[in-house]
């Protein structure tokens, strides 16, 4: 059988542990993902064990198994079996993309060229500018470049587009010569992708664990939450008080005219009262004129309240506005505090991924280069 690709493979068989802890994880399940000679009914039995798991533990750890076993699978030519496993993995966990390229990997290995490019496109798609993906692209493409040189240059090409749009983005993010710390953290004008991928790899520095080491940062993020959460709130409340301002101003102007033309109305009805005369006449206009009276006064009431909302609604508006310049500043305040080492550790980060970008694009651009020249040669 065909070697499989060994930037897919060589992870799921000696998978990195110390990037994760599991303080409830089974001991048995732990020590068959330890172990590389693991048989696939040690596996299957992991696999059952881990759904015990609470629910972030279960979302890693039994993914992992399925991947194991699948590539268990795969070496033992099972393919089918293999993507059966493989269509298990959850794809919100981070086995996902590994299992998307392995899923490629089974139909390459199947002598099935077009299924396995487009797995491997739908790969890029779905989990686009990881080094993981990007790697196995490559990986793959190198494989296919003598038999499949169509899927190759398809591979080639993802590769190469990817890489362009991800440094674009980097430049985007690093063109005043430093990195607001915010603008990876949080979702900002960066690509999300682009910024999920960069954020992944400095939550996993391999020198620096990013939670740890900056004691502060859990804190300030949850703070920063919990103020763009207020911040949302305030901008609502704005918001309403301005639209309330202008409704108050709307209802005063067509109370206003009411009011002056009930006035009009009450002059001119007590001037056609008569002293001293009880007639039937002179009682509707006197009934007329009390009610005309009581609505004048409500509506006095009412703008006098308008009046006074309209005093007071800009002083609090401007509250809300100094509130809300406020919290941005406490929020920057709070990273500022926290963020020395946040920064080394993304500047390395960004430097390590841009590396890798560089290295593929040009990789991609040589291996594209030689296909090409290939394809003449042969006319």
């Amino acid at each position: 059988m065909k070697q499989i690709t060994f930037a897919i493979v060589a992870w799921l068989l000696f998978p990195p542990l110390s990037s994760y802890a599991f303080a409830a994880s089974p001991a048995q399940a732990m020590d068959v993902l330890s172990r590389a000679d693991s048989r696939e009914a040690q596996f299957r039995q992991a696999i059952r064990d881990s759904t015990r798991l609470p629910t972030a533990e279960k979302l890693v750890l039994l993914n992992q198994l399925r991947l194991r076993l699948a590539a268990v699978q795969m070496k033992g030519g099972r393919m089918n079996q293999a993507r059966e496993t493989l269509r298990e993995v959850d794809t919100a966990s981070p086995a996902a993309p590994q299992a998307s390229l392995l899923m490629a990997e089974s139909y390459r290995l199947s002598g099935q060229p077009n299924a396995a490019r487009d797995w491997f496109l739908r790969a890029a798609h779905h989990y686009p500018y990881r080094p993981v993906t990007l790697e196995g692209l490559i990986s793959a493409a190198h494989d296919e470049q003598k038999q499949n040189p169509g899927v190759a240059a398809a591979l080639y090409s993802e590769i190469d587009k990817q890489s362009r749009y991800a440094l674009g983005q980097l430049d985007q993010l690093q063109h005043a010569g430093r990195v607001d710390p915010m603008d990876i953290i949080f979702p900002s004008r960066l690509d999300d992708a682009v910024r999920k991928t960069v954020l992944r790899r400095a939550l996993r520095h391999p020198q620096h664990n990013l939670l740890e080491q900056t004691g502060q940062l859990r804190e300030s993020v949850s703070a920063m939450l919990t103020l763009q959460q207020r911040h949302k709130t305030l901008n609502r409340e704005l918001n309403a008080l301005v639209q309330q301002l202008a409704d108050y101003q709307q209802q005063r102007i067509a109370l206003q005219q009411q009011w002056e033309r009930g006035q009009q109305q009450a002059t001119a009805l007590t001037e056609q009262l008569i002293p001293n005369d009880f007639s039937n006449e002179q009682m509707a206009i006197r009934q007329t004129l009390t009610r005309l009276r009581n609505q004048l006064t409500r509506q006095q009431s009412r703008l006098a309240f308008i009046e006074q909302s309209q005093q007071t609604l800009p002083a609090i508006t401007r509250k809300l506005e100094m509130q809300l310049q406020n919290l941005n500043d406490t929020a920057r305040s709070q990273l500022q505090n926290s963020h020395a080492a946040v920064t080394q550790v993304l500047d390395e980060t960004l430097a390590q991924y841009r590396t890798i970008l560089i290295h593929m694009l040009a990789e991609s651009q040589l291996q594209r280069s030689e296909l090409l020249l290939l394809s003449q040669g042969r006319h």
